[in-house]
């Protein structure tokens, strides 16, 4: 019975059989941990390729509308009018870089943009891992007008003395900002009491305008004044140039034109040195320019620009808005709006003495006029909300208070000229010597010459063949742009001394040129 009980138990599992399943069993399950592992890494390599896909889809299709979107601009510019070029609703499509891009101007989902301003939008689109994916930029920019400026002058742009210039965005908010300042030759300071863009240094200055008298600051859109040191050795703190336009060293598209410094584009001048300044911090702490703020120095090329004589005589000849104005004045036969001398002052003496009628249109004079209005009177030519151009062949020389004011709720009240000074087809050979004390000398060559003491309220574009000087205690208040064209003339394009010039820069005023577009902001729309 022992040995039938030993043989019935058996013989005992070895150690080494045990040890074996469980390291079978780590086996299995160090496998299956792996897999479950690898299976993961797969899942989010997997993820990550689709989200790279997707993300250099996304990039692509944002760089397609861009392309879309510079594909517009240059529709714009080619259009034979860039005011009234658009697209139609459905738009402008075609491949590009592996997708598609569509593009519209002033129709479609292309909306949005300020009366006056056109609008560009644009849709880049990819396909990828199935799904096509879109991007979307719109912009807005100013038809007509080749380059943004609120001050540009070909030859000499000049301030002396105590002079207090403001280049100040209208409505400001508004894509643009402030008013960039240019010259094709020389932008020159004559010395350190210059104020260009200088709000409320050590007290708060009051501005008189149209509009009231107001806080220099409140120009730019500052509700008080900004909290900065004015020395030239500091920054100002905060920062505020960024509200301010640039100073563009500018060179003409085509040509030379030469300056003081002999640099390539214009240069920027101090006193008397010829040396040009390269920056504005070096305007400010080299060269002790403390009231000047503008945002930037920058070289820049651009057309050349002009506006032609003929085309504003057409206008004022089909104009006849004038006639009832004419009969006052005694040309009963006279419909047209384009004057002699003596017809153009007949008018404007009804204009004085007939409170309520004012000009209107285009008017174009054919003489160099000499404006000398009492102290107490404010000649106001085209009415509080009017749409005056006036068209001058000859100078014009300003002594009393003129008004030229549009109707600025309307984009064509803000593209029309304010004042053209042509010049004569035939300048005399010799010089008239006009303000008080013979200050000034004009041959008729196409001058705006503002004599001391004279005060100018004026919209829209204003605009001289051979420049234009705002003598001491001058001033201008006016809302647009100036442009003063006088290459081949000894006189500076724009000179100011001991005046006050407040200018809110209006991009609408420039399109009177009717060349190119400027782009004024853009964004992403997704």
């Amino acid at each position: 019975m022992t040995a039938m009980h030993q043989h019935s138990r058996g013989t005992p599992p070895s150690r080494d059989t045990g040890e074996r399943g469980q390291a079978l069993l780590a086996l299995l399950l160090a496998a299956t941990f792996v897999t479950v592992i690898g299976v993961s890494l797969v899942g989010l390599m997997h993820t990550d390729m689709s989200h790279a896909t997707i993300q250099y889809a996304v990039s692509r299709s944002y760089y397609i509308a861009q392309a879309g979107l510079e594909e517009a601009t240059a529709h714009v510019f080619e259009a034979a009018d860039p005011l009234t070029d658009a697209t139609s609703a459905i738009g402008v499509t075609a491949p590009y870089g592996g997708g598609q891009y569509t593009y519209w101007i002033d129709a479609g989902p292309a909306t949005g943009c300020s009366a006056g301003l056109k609008t560009l939008e644009a849709v880049g689109q990819v396909t990828a891992l199935g799904r096509v994916i879109p991007a979307r930029v719109r912009a807005c920019a100013v038809p007509g007008t080749p380059f943004l400026a609120a001050l540009f002058g070909v030859s000499q742009v000049e301030f002396q003395g105590t002079s207090q210039t403001y280049l100040a965005p209208y409505d400001v908010g508004t894509p643009g900002g402030g008013g960039n300042l240019g010259s094709f030759s020389e932008i020159n300071f004559e010395g350190t009491e210059v104020r260009l863009n200088a709000l409320s240094e050590d007290a708060t200055t009051l501005m008189t305008v149209r509009d009231g008298a107001f806080a220099d600051y409140a120009l730019f859109g500052f509700f008080a004044r900004p909290d900065y040191n004015p020395t030239p050795t500091e920054d100002p703190t905060p920062w505020v140039l960024g509200v301010f336009g640039d100073i563009l060293k500018a060179q003409p598209a085509t040509g030379v034109i030469p300056n003081p410094c002999g640099t390539a584009y214009a240069c920027v001048t101090v006193g008397n040195n010829i040396t040009d300044v390269p920056s504005v911090a070096d305007l400010r702490e080299a060269n002790y320019l403390q009231h000047v703020y503008m945002k930037r120095l920058r070289e820049a090329t651009v057309p050349q620009l002009a506006l032609d004589p003929a085309f504003f005589q057409h206008q004022a000849e089909q104009n006849t808005t004038n006639s009832d104005l004419n009969k006052l004045a005694g040309l009963a036969a006279k419909t047209d709006s384009h004057y002699t001398y003596n017809e153009f002052y007949s008018v404007v003496s009804q204009v004085v003495m007939h409170p309520g009628h004012y000009l209107q249109g285009t008017v174009y004079v054919d003489a160099t006029l000499p404006f000398s209005v009492p102290a107490n009177l404010t000649l106001n030519l085209g009415g509080p909300a009017g749409n005056l151009t006036l068209a001058v062949a000859g100078d014009l020389v300003l002594n009393g208070t003129l008004v030229n004011t549009h109707d600025l709720t309307t984009a064509s009240g803000r593209r029309t000229p304010g004042i053209v000074v042509l010049g004569a087809p035939q300048p005399a050979s010799n010089p008239t010597r006009w303000c008080t004390g013979g200050q000034e000398y004009a041959t008729g060559s196409g001058r705006l010459i503002m004599c001391e003491g004279s005060s100018l309220v004026v919209d829209g574009l204003v605009y001289t063949q051979d420049g234009m000087v705002v003598r001491p205690r001058a001033s201008v208040d006016q809302v647009g742009a100036m442009y003063h064209n006088n290459q081949n003339s000894p006189d500076p394009s724009f000179t100011t001394r001991d005046a006050t010039v407040v200018l809110r820069f209006d991009p609408l005023a420039l399109s009177i040129f009717g060349k190119g577009m400027s782009m004024l902001s853009w964004q992403q729309l997704h």
